[in-house]
């Protein structure tokens, strides 16, 4: 019988890429290895793997899934699996997507009789003839369950851990951006997409007159024409109509280092998010949110408390709660603080022994 039991994680990505794969590997890090061995299978390689060597983290590159239509590869596929699982001794795989496809490998975890779990990281409205082989799909957040199929599945919520580690050892770059400590910086993080709400913070952002007003967006622009939905670094200038407060700073490798440079995160989403990661990231560096009362987002801020809640593509409402908080530096203060004391007690370790908890109760020691 073996002491720790293996836990087998199928990744989505082979980077600290989106919000499934920071949270994934949040967990990882934060996970009491005392207790269980995880193994990660990633799709690739990538520039996560230095990360998973430093913290001696055992992982192997596994490739793509394999579609059934292709029978010698599917049936390759489906036979190493087995062999994989048995040799390592697996207890219990967790497939990171909220919707995955892997049949072959699945299969094989099926007949071996190895309990499946997947992570609903978004809503799952469409689910694949797959989940029929899951014991329980964890939710990140009550919304998120509650929105999701099928109806019958077991969602345990967990919500998602943030690392304390990691964003006390954000620092401002203020200085390398060319802005002064006398500048109120409000940012806008995430992906530069229409869904984000992007084009009401710029319009939030026209309307306040405060010249010492800063406005941030950070993120990676794709091409419109491949990517439907998404903005350009033209269109975010051309949004501006010239107001040179307003600026595209590009894609931020160390994300901790914005949410230390700003005083105030704007989370103006106009889709249904999951939970929320920024809100929480934002709380970790004690700074206020302005956020879109969307989704699982009003489980993250409490209006008043840690932050402000408006509706969707409510720019007047965004506007003067965002003035609000440039007026009033003791206020930021506040809610920045109670931002901090809520992930403290909510979204650091606890979520993380309830994930271990979760999969330790399928192992079958």
């Amino acid at each position: 019988m073996r002491n720790k039991p293996v836990v087998c994680f199928f990744t989505t990505s082979a980077g600290d890429w989106g919000g499934a794969s920071r949270v994934l590997f949040t967990n990882l890090y934060l996970m009491n290895r005392d207790k269980l061995t995880p193994l990660l299978l990633l799709p690739s390689t990538g520039p996560i793997e230095k990360e998973l060597k430093q913290r001696d983290l055992r992982y192997v590159i596994w490739g793509s899934f394999t579609e059934p239509g292709k029978t010698f590869a599917y049936l390759r596929s489906f036979f190493r699996a087995c062999l994989f699982f048995k040799r390592e001794h697996v207890a219990v795989i967790h497939v990171n997507s909220s919707n995955f496809w892997r049949p072959a490998e699945l299969l094989a975890a099926r007949l071996l009789g190895i309990p499946i779990l997947t992570h609903y990281h978004v809503i799952n409205d469409q689910p694949t003839p797959a989940m029929a082989w899951c014991q329980a799909a964890i939710a990140v957040s009550h919304y998120t369950a509650e929105q999701s199929l099928p109806t019958a599945i077991n969602k345990p919520v967990i919500y998602n851990p943030i690392s304390l580690d990691r964003f006390d050892a954000g620092h401002s770059i203020r200085k390398e951006l060319g802005l002064s400590e006398s500048n109120i910086v409000v940012v806008f993080l995430g992906q530069i997409r229409d869904i984000k709400g992007v084009q009401d913070f710029i319009a939030m952002a026209r309307q306040i007159p405060n010249p010492d007003a800063c406005f941030l967006i950070a993120g990676e622009c794709r091409d419109p024409k491949r990517f439907p939905g998404s903005y350009s670094a033209q269109d975010l200038e051309n949004m501006a109509c010239g107001d040179t407060r307003i600026r595209y700073v590009g894609y931020i490798k160390k994300v901790e280092d914005i949410y230390h440079t700003a005083d105030i995160v704007v989370v103006p989403s106009r889709w249904q998010e999951p939970l929320g990661l920024i809100s929480l990231e934002a709380g970790a560096c004690r700074k206020p949110v302005v956020a879109t009362r969307v989704g699982g987002i009003p489980e993250a801020v409490e209006d008043g408390v840690n932050g402000y809640l408006v509706e969707p593509e409510d720019v007047d409402g965004l506007t003067a709660r965002v003035m609000q908080l440039i007026a009033d530096s003791a206020l930021r203060a506040r809610l920045g603080e109670a931002g901090r004391v809520r992930v403290e007690q909510n979204f650091t370790t606890r979520p993380v022994r309830e994930f271990e908890t979760l999969l330790l109760s399928f192992t079958h020691n």
